[in-house]
């Protein structure tokens, strides 16, 4: 997908921008300012999904051979804080 006018100047940013998110699990509002303006990122970020461009990107790794087989670790998987069980009665 090509994006239009200054939105598609720095690619390489804006997913490193995604990948920070991912990573650290921190809400949009948190992405530091060096990846640019949140709502922007979080903007085109909406567009890619709608679009599908990140499914096409999970199929395109999914076909490369030294990521056949990927382990998620729990120690890097996040969770909300009210994730750890049902309201107690």
């Amino acid at each position: 997908m090509t994006d239009r006018g200054r939105s598609a100047k720095d690619n390489r940013l804006f997913v490193e921008a995604v990948l920070w998110l991912a990573r650290t699990g921190s809400p949009w509002r948190d992405l530091p300012p060096e990846f640019g303006n949140w709502h922007s990122t979080y903007v085109r970020f909406a567009r890619w999904r709608d679009a599908g461009v990140w499914n096409r990107v999970a199929l395109a790794l999914a076909c490369e051979r030294d990521l056949g087989r990927v382990f998620i670790d729990s120690t890097i998987v996040r969770a909300h804080q009210h994730a750890s069980g049902a309201q107690k009665k």
